[in-house]
């Protein structure tokens, strides 16, 4: 499923950056599947200000009470830590099967669902290959989708080790945004951007190790103007057991 020929490359950048991006990662078939795939999933709208997270159903944003619920979320969430966007969660077996045999393996590899069986290397492999990390999880990462209508604030990832986020988009201009922007230490100058171009895989560091969160991130406005959505699937690896290895203690 996956090519490994960039992998020693990611190693180094994140050893030198704690984040890096892999391009190429997902073999022909699995990447033609998910361009496919992708954009026809049933997505929902996830929303937060400050801690209050919430879930409206798939197709709330055709509905009527989308846009002035939005004009409203706005305006409460000025000053605040926000995001709104399209979301598809992989919560259940059923959200993983797809008419697509390639998006249903992938699905299930992504969730560490192996009960039809594991390839011989996992994306747990690629990731702590890269990370150097071990004694980790991954749990429910989701589909979602930016239009000029979404956005996600400049935020950490507490209690998580490191994110990952794949991307979608076979077709993508700089022009149209959607990057993943990286904050500097300062935590107000962005010290990189990253495209989010087709078949690419980020892998970034939100663990303590430094003594602090670090990498603060956020992802810059799609604009209007782009042809598509921006399209990816993200999540992240948390510690598995309490008292075994970790980014800070080894």
């Amino acid at each position: 499923m996956f090519n490994r020929e960039n992998i020693e490359q990611a190693k180094q950048d994140f050893k030198d950056k704690r984040y890096c991006h892999i391009d190429n990662v997902l073999e022909e078939r699995y990447i033609r599947a998910l361009y496919d795939a992708v954009p026809k999933l049933e997505y929902g709208v996830w929303t937060c200000i400050g801690s209050g997270h919430k879930k409206f159903r798939a197709g709330y944003q055709f509905t009527d009470d989308f846009a002035p619920h939005q004009a409203k979320f706005i305006e409460d969430a000025r000053g605040n830590f926000s995001y709104w966007h399209y979301a598809y969660w992989l919560l259940e077996d059923y959200h993983k099967v797809n008419d697509n045999p390639y998006v249903t393996e992938f699905n299930r590899v992504v969730t560490e669902d192996y009960t039809l069986g594991k390839p011989d290397y996992t994306f747990h492999d690629l990731v702590s290959e890269v990370t150097g990390f071990t004694n980790m999880y991954t749990n429910q990462p989701t589909y979602s989708y930016y239009d000029h209508t979404a956005w996600l604030n400049a935020h950490h990832d507490p209690r998580r080790w490191c994110a990952y986020i794949f991307y979608f988009n076979e077709t993508w201009l700089a022009q149209w945004g959607g990057q993943l922007c990286i904050l500097d230490t300062d935590e107000q100058t962005i010290i990189d951007s990253i495209e989010p171009f087709g078949n690419r895989l980020t892998i970034m560091d939100v663990s303590e190790t430094s003594g602090n969160r670090i990498n603060k991130h956020f992802i810059s406005p799609v604009s209007i103007t782009a042809d598509h959505p921006r399209y990816s699937l993200a999540g992240w690896f948390y510690q598995k057991e309490t008292d075994g290895p970790s980014p800070i203690k080894g």
